[in-house]
């Protein structure tokens, strides 16, 4: 699964960041390598004031203000979201202004992106967890919506209402969804979301969507948005293929990982 040391670090370090908490044992099956490279790993990453190894054998992310994430939010296809995650980390410019939209997938993308540090720029958000955790980075500057406070989001129909007013069209957007549908396009169950979504879908050129496969093929209530205002999509390899060439076909870069 994984090609070489320099990869392994930096998804070792992702996947720690991720789970707040793990173990030598964990992390060796999830790599398919031994315990003691794993070991090692750990010491080369502890070196660097990244994480910490516990005498039993654990492993804690070295951080100061985030919370685990609670695996029961994240769901199913863990190593999935978290691979199409740390890719759109490579689609963050420097300088971007970049949205998080609200959803699992994003949600963890945020965290990681949130540790990229040969970049500046900007992140908006709507989710009270991932703004405590970008707003300590020196390289990033956090802005997090003003509205009402629901399941760690803040939504509602002014969602950031003096921001979206103000600010310019050229916000890079990490996009999520609950269905994708080849007619339907990209769509969400919860319509508390759409507001916010809406907004943020309008003032972005760059939309990322960041899905898993198990979305594409379903269609919920609330669309969100056209494929034809999507630039790139992130997704494993387990898409069905007539829906890599349907986004293809509407000029979406299709990234399998």
């Amino acid at each position: 699964m994984i090609r070489g040391r320099h990869d392994r670090l930096r998804e070792l370090l992702n996947k720690v960041r991720v789970e707040q908490q793990t173990s030598l044992d964990e992390l060796a099956r999830y790599f398919r390598v031994s315990t003691a490279t794993i070991r090692r790993d750990v010491k080369r990453l502890e070196e660097e004031n990244k994480v910490v190894q516990t005498v039993g054998g654990g492993v804690i992310y070295q951080t100061e203000h985030t919370g685990a994430v609670d695996p029961g939010r994240i769901g199913r296809r863990v190593e999935e979201k978290i691979r199409i995650a740390e890719h759109c980390t490579e689609l963050i410019r420097d300088h971007d202004d970049v949205l998080i939209g609200p959803g699992t997938t994003t949600f963890l993308a945020g965290k990681i992106i949130s540790g990229i540090e040969d970049r500046r720029f900007r992140i908006i958000t709507s989710s009270l967890e991932l703004a405590l955790e970008a707003s300590v980075a020196p390289n990033i500057r956090t802005v997090v919506l003003g509205g009402e406070v629901w399941n760690k989001y803040v939504v509602g129909p002014e969602v950031g209402c003096g921001y979206f007013q103000d600010c310019h069209r050229q916000h890079t957007m990490i996009l999520s969804a609950d269905g994708i549908h080849a007619t339907q396009g990209v769509t969400v169950f919860e319509s508390r979301l759409v507001p916010l979504i809406e907004a943020m879908v309008n003032v972005s050129d760059r939309i990322v969507l960041a899905a898993d496969s198990t979305k594409f093929g379903k269609s919920c209530f609330n669309r969100i948005a056209r494929f034809d205002q999507i630039s790139f999509a992130v997704t494993d390899r387990e898409v069905p293929w007539e829906y890599v060439e349907c986004l293809e076909e509407h000029g979406i870069d299709v990234r399998l990982v």
